[in-house]
């Protein structure tokens, strides 16, 4: 079995750095996403080629982070004890308005949820990190 820390997995831009703008957008509290600048297809974040036509060229776009719950999962035992987060806690699938893409990340500010609510993109730098994360709460 390995041994996993918390420094295993910082929050920040991957090794390759193929991520930073997304990581520096969330510092600046923006969700920026690629897309495919040869056939303009939406993209996962760190993903190396364009899913639709190969194409390795990417632009980084502002998108709302606002979207609807597309599934969701609560979390009864906590995954690593040198997180920021404590048991129990409810991790959400989300659809975002803006573009064919979802996200994953973590509820806050409660833990009553469905299949279908609303949810907004918040930003915050949890512990010690350097980074800023995008964690979800539902909108009103």
């Amino acid at each position: 079995m390995t041994a996993t820390s918390a420094e295993a997995l910082p929050a920040g831009p991957s090794e390759s750095g193929d991520d930073a703008d997304f990581w520096q957008a969330l510092d600046e509290h923006r969700l920026a996403l690629p897309r495919c600048t040869a056939c303009g297809a939406w993209r996962q974040v760190g993903t190396a080629t364009c899913p639709a036509c190969w194409s390795f060229d990417i632009a980084w776009d502002d998108v709302s982070p606002i979207g609807t719950v597309y599934t969701w999962v609560r979390t009864h035992r906590d995954f690593m004890s040198e997180l920021d987060v404590k048991a129990p806690y409810v991790t959400v699938l989300v659809q975002l308005d803006d573009v064919p893409v979802r996200l994953l990340g973590l509820l806050v500010g409660g833990d009553e949820i469905a299949i279908g609510d609303r949810v907004s993109g918040v930003f915050q730098k949890p512990g010690n990190s350097d980074w800023t994360i995008l964690r979800w709460e539902k909108s009103v």
